[in-house]
């Protein structure tokens, strides 16, 4: 084999080609490392990221999804940020999943953290179509539903007077039809988390007592039940008179074990205003003895054993009163349709007989320093509630 025979000077030639070679790469590899930092340092945006997501409300089917962006002041700093679901970082803007809960969303930047928001993921099997709205460009005229919340308790011997004065209300009141009963017990084994809040909001200082629109200042005291009927039906139509800012349409699902029942329901917003919503699981036909100190209603025993119904089982909120802000907004503008989803565990809410609840959604709005019943409706679990209108 032939050996390959350099000169001195064809050496020296080769060795300045190569250290050319060796600058140039360096140099290469500079320019692309200068030209990363400076597009670095140029694309941070000074100022707090601020994240929006594309709704607050999707199916977790793997198909629907919520798009997350992040902005700060007008930049879309989307591609630069972090994102997180539940703490932990996703890759992508885009977010589907199968598993139905609540997931918290942040976003952090250049160091800085942003707004969290909380997007519920419904179930697929309870995430019912809601009833068609006939007049869908109509935001006025909704009719109007009023909210009567009893603070009562089994060990109330005064109670049955109440219990009776709401049965011959119902039974003969012409505002009875547009008046939506919900018993809050404290103190006995028909109470709950949400009814004891609800009861401590009021600030109840006696019981029976009974409240319009959860207003602390409309209260029917306990009397006869013949004259407690009336200013009942009486005080509920002075309530009906003033306008409803909002309408109402639900419609309700359970599983086939009815382990939950889920709710979904729609508000239009026919006013300018804060408004926030609320579901109220209430449970009817639940057997428990009562306490009575009067004669006719037990039979001159000093309880008797009957079936309570209205009772407040558990709130989708844990302020039941106040209730979340509607579509997590300050203010909402007359023409929006927001939507509201919840789910209950029938276990975790002690139902007794899941085939005889039904679920009330209402909408309050501020009244002073107190957050009232805007509007209200009631909807019995698989069926549904269409819009009202006068």
């Amino acid at each position: 084999m032939g050996k390959l025979c350099l000169s001195p000077l064809s050496i020296l030639f080769l060795c300045n080609e190569m250290k050319k070679l060796v600058y140039s790469l360096f140099a290469l590899v500079g320019l692309f490392c200068t030209s990363s930092c400076v597009e670095q340092q140029t694309n941070y945006v000074e100022g707090t990221p601020v994240l929006s997501v594309s709704t607050e409300l999707f199916v977790a089917d793997g198909e629907d999804q919520v798009v997350l962006t992040v902005m700060v002041g007008d930049v879309d700093v989307t591609d630069d940020a972090k994102l997180y679901a539940d703490y932990e970082e996703i890759s992508c803007p885009v977010f589907t999943t199968t598993r139905a809960k609540d997931y918290k969303f942040f976003a952090s930047y250049n160091g800085k953290v942003s707004n969290q928001i909380v997007v519920k993921a419904a179930n697929p099997k309870l995430y019912l179509d809601l009833p068609v709205d006939t007049l869908a460009d109509k935001f006025d005229n909704f009719q109007h539903k009023v909210l009567l919340t009893q603070a009562t308790g089994t060990w109330c011997g005064y109670c049955p007077y109440m219990i009776r004065s709401i049965e011959l209300f119902r039974k003969n009141g012409s505002n009875a039809p547009n008046t939506v009963v919900v018993a809050t017990h404290s103190g006995d084994e028909l109470s709950s988390p949400a009814s004891e809040e609800v009861i401590a909001s009021l600030r109840v200082q006696g019981f029976p007592t009974s409240y319009f629109s959860l207003n602390p200042d409309v209260v029917i005291q306990n009397q006869l039940p013949e004259l407690n009927a009336e200013v009942l039906n009486t005080t509920a139509g002075m309530e009906l008179m003033s306008r409803a800012n909002v309408g109402i349409a639900a419609t309700t699902a359970a599983t086939s074990n009815k382990s939950m029942i889920a709710v979904r329901a729609a508000i239009k917003v026919g006013a300018k205003g804060a408004y926030r919503v609320n579901a109220w699981l209430v449970e009817n036909g639940v057997s428990a003895s009562q306490a009575s100190y009067w004669a006719e209603f037990s039979d001159g025993m000093a309880s008797v054993l009957i079936d309570h119904d209205f009772i407040l089982r558990a709130a989708s909120c844990v302020s039941p009163i106040q209730g979340e802000l509607l579509g997590g907004k300050t203010s909402c503008a007359k023409g929006e349709v927001i939507e509201f989803y919840h789910e209950f565990n029938t276990k975790a809410a002690g139902i007794a007989n899941a085939d005889n609840c039904k679920v009330v959604v209402l909408v309050t709005s501020a009244t002073g320093s107190t957050f009232c019943v805007d509007n209200v409706i009631e909807c019995e679990v698989g069926e549904s509630v269409s819009f009202a209108y006068n």
